[in-house]
């Protein structure tokens, strides 16, 4: 996120884990707002094992991402239970996700570049 703010984790990885969690809810916020539990059981969808994964971590990259301007949340008031926090994208969010979006896809042309000249020089 802008200025790398509320990552932690040694080289990077800590940071990169959660760049690409916040990614992942920007993705299914871009969709459609939604509710804690409901964008942990989405993020299956990106490979994450949420039954092994501590819910705070959501609420943690959340509250990132609200501090951050990317995300806004409200009280919902059409739960029969206990009222819960929806998530929406901002127009900043979508911005930010559209620019990392485009980057991921430099990225993977740069990695598939990277592939095909190791490949040329392992077939030699």
């Amino acid at each position: 996120m802008p200025g790398g703010r509320g990552f932690g984790g040694g080289r990077g990885g800590g940071r990169r884990k959660m760049f690409f969690l916040e990614s992942c809810l920007l993705v299914l916020l871009h969709r459609e707002s939604g509710y804690g539990y409901s964008l942990m059981d989405g993020l299956k969808e990106f490979g994450f094992q949420t039954d092994q994964m501590d819910i705070s971590i959501l609420y943690r990259a959340l509250r990132d991402l609200e501090s951050a301007g990317l995300v806004i949340s409200s009280w919902g008031e059409e739960s029969l239970g206990p009222q819960r926090r929806m998530y929406t994208i901002t127009s900043q969010g979508e911005a930010a996700l559209s620019e990392w979006i485009e980057s991921l896809r430099q990225r993977r042309k740069e990695i598939e570049a990277l592939e095909a000249a190791y490949d040329a020089v392992k077939k030699k």
